[in-house]
Order: structure tokens, then sequence, then C-alpha cells
């Protein structure tokens, strides 16, 4: 009986190992990923007081509008990766990616964001710069 549950654990360990390290969980913080050597990321504060993985999702399309090619992030748990091609979360960097914004919305995203760095003078915006409207069923 010892035998057949013994390979359970560890093939738990194992998945869980893939799945990397967990996104950072304090409240309200919009972190930035800063790649570092041998393929382990650090976290630096991009914003505090962001109130939504949306809000933040923003923040860092913000960021690679500015000239970044990619830029990935985390928001109370979930990971955030912002590309050319999607803006998607998930839980673990190696997991399923869910798509935050669909094309249509992130164009006018871009818009919006243009807008208010040519506004700013080139500067990002900031998360009090910006509100999202969420349809109501």
């Amino acid at each position: 009986m010892l035998r057949k549950l013994f390979p359970a654990p560890i093939a738990l360990l194992a998945l869980a190992a893939c799945n990397g390290p967990p996104a950072p969980l304090e409240a309200g913080v919009c972190w930035r990923a800063n790649p570092a050597s041998a393929g382990k990321v650090s976290f630096s504060p991009l914003a505090r007081g962001v109130g939504t993985l949306e809000s933040c999702a923003v923040l860092l399309e913000a960021l690679r509008l500015q000239g970044a090619p990619q830029v990935n992030g985390a928001y109370q748990g979930y990971f955030i990766f912002v590309g050319a091609d999607a803006m998607t979360s998930a839980l673990h960097t190696g997991g399923v990616r869910y798509p935050i914004f669909q094309p249509p919305q992130r164009r006018s995203i871009d818009r919006d964001i243009r807008r208010l760095m040519a506004e700013r003078g080139g500067r990002m915006p900031d998360a009090n710069d910006f509100s999202l409207d969420h349809a109501q069923p």
C-alpha cells in the first residue's frame, strides 16, 4: 500500500517545482518583473494603491508602449504577461495564461495610454490617471 502512495507526493513536488515560485501577494501593489541571472526573477513595486489586476496590466502596458518589447509583472498572487501580441495572466509562470483584455479593448486602452503620455510630456501615467469601466450584465 505504501509503495502505491509514495509516487503521488513526489509527482506533486515535481509539478510544484515546474511552476516556479509564487507571484507576490501584497494587496494593492502592481509589481514589475526584473529578470535576473540564471532564469530567476525578482520583483519591484511599480505602483501602490492599484485596485485591480486589469489596472496593473494597463500600467505594465504603458511601460511596453514606452519601448520595452515585453513587460511582465504580478498582482496579488497572479503573474501578468504583457507582450505585443497579448496581455495575459496566470497563477504560475508555466501555467495556463488567460487573456486580460480582448484585442478591441486593448486597442482602446493603448489609444488612451498614448493620449495620457502625450499630455504628460511622454511620462508614463500612474494608477490614478485612469479608470477601467466594467460592463454590467
